[in-house]
């Protein structure tokens, strides 16, 4: 991870600039940007060519760049790969080696280009101000929460954290915010009134009732400074409430150019279904699957057992060696049975001696077993289960269905 914008500029020169002239929205955030960017594609679907790039993947490559529902061609990528790496080496010489999400972004605007799309949604790598995808001028853009997160390279505080992320307003852009923290308000606020920029805070301008959950998805009803909504999500838990909100006051900021409905913003939200957030895989027995991978996620998950009111829980759980696996595990320690432990297929792993030790904190009952696969056969002997602690876990785990 290098955050210096110098080398994409550089390298999108030489792919052609595929970026300038296209329509995008662009999405910052600690939790919530996956799931905000789903649900602006899917509502742009409604009615336009629209592409998708996020990260990371689940199981394949090519789940990181979309167009219209289809995943770029594997046969893209060699081909792209192989014409440009003769730029990617002469960069290497002359300045810095582009690293993969610099190569890949490239490739995704590329893609989007030749793939003719009228609108692409981009959502952030790391951070904002000094990440690839932040070489788009967006027609709109947001910014969902703001956490501790990765503050060797963004900062070791919030108000650093919000400075980089709030790097993604652009002069005249629209920015639509979900975060409520008062220090990362106050920041990013003072960085869109600088920029000329719209700010919208979703929880000064809107509202929600008459919230219903369950295993078969939300309804609520959404009130913006512009109308009122009835949604329908398969997407679960409260977070799900305000990341909607933040998709729905961005597609309302792209009405006017774009003719976006109330009808297509209802119908594109509940046809969204982001993989690895809160997934039902199986129901009988119960095997959900969620990426959170930081403390904010787990305590949003928990919170969202906790409304389900689910029994006898098991969690399986794998976490990178970078991350706060204690404090991520706490949240479960009155929700979960039981924690079984295992350990990712991936070189940034955290050793299932060290997942024993942090789990050992929190649950009498830890059962470590070192094979994904085999780990998820032990923890659905128990009945209901909650993969989670990171997204190259559920990778892992994917390839256990087959």
């Amino acid at each position: 991870m290098k955050l210096d914008l110098s080398i994409m500029e550089e390298f999108i020169k030489r792919v052609g600039n595929p970026h300038e002239g296209m329509h995008f929205a662009h999405i910052a955030g600690t939790n919530g940007k996956g799931s905000v960017a789903s649900y602006i594609y899917h509502i742009m679907r409604r009615k336009y060519r629209v592409g998708l790039y996020t990260s990371p993947h689940i199981r394949r490559f090519t789940e990181r760049i979309v167009v219209n529902e289809g995943e770029i061609e594997e046969d893209y990528v060699v081909k792209f790969v192989r014409k440009y790496r003769p730029y990617i080496e002469a960069l290497a010489k002359s300045m810095r080696n582009p690293t993969f999400f610099e190569v890949t972004t490239a490739m995704a605007l590329k893609y989007f280009r030749d793939m003719n799309v009228d609108f692409a949604v981009l959502e952030v790598g790391l951070g904002g101000r000094l990440d690839a995808t932040n070489i788009v001028v967006p027609d709109v853009s947001a910014i969902t929460t703001i956490d501790l997160e990765h503050t060797h390279l963004l900062g070791k505080s919030i108000e650093k954290i919000a400075r980089e992320k709030a790097g993604i307003i652009k002069s005249g852009v629209p920015v639509i915010v979900g975060e409520r923290k008062k220090k990362a308000r106050r920041v990013i606020e003072k960085i869109a009134e600088k920029k000329d920029a719209e700010y919208h805070n979703i929880h000064e301008e809107c509202e929600f009732s008459d919230l219903e959950i369950t295993l078969d998805g939300m309804r609520f009803t959404a009130s913006t400074p512009v109308r009122e909504y009835r949604i329908r999500t398969r997407m679960l838990g409260v977070h799900q409430v305000y990341n909607s909100l933040v998709a729905i006051r961005m597609a309302e900021m792209l009405e006017e150019n774009h003719s976006i409905t109330r009808r297509e913003i209802e119908e594109g939200i509940a046809n969204t279904l982001w993989r690895g957030r809160f997934e039902i895989k199986s129901r009988d027995p119960l095997l959900i699957y969620d990426g959170a991978h930081n403390p904010a996620g787990a305590r949003i998950l928990a919170d969202t057992l906790r409304r389900l009111n689910l029994r006898n829980i098991t969690l399986l759980f794998s976490m990178l060696g970078d991350k706060d696996a204690g404090k991520f595990l706490r949240y479960f320690r009155n929700i979960a049975a039981r924690v079984v432990v295992s350990e990712i297929n991936y070189h940034r792993r955290m050793p299932l001696e060290k997942l024993v030790n942090y789990a050992s904190q929190y649950f009498e009952e830890v059962i470590p077993i070192r094979e994904p696969c085999e780990a998820l056969a032990k923890a659905r002997e128990y009945g209901p289960v909650i993969a989670t602690g990171s997204i190259y876990f559920l990778g892992d785990l994917e390839g256990c269905q087959r």
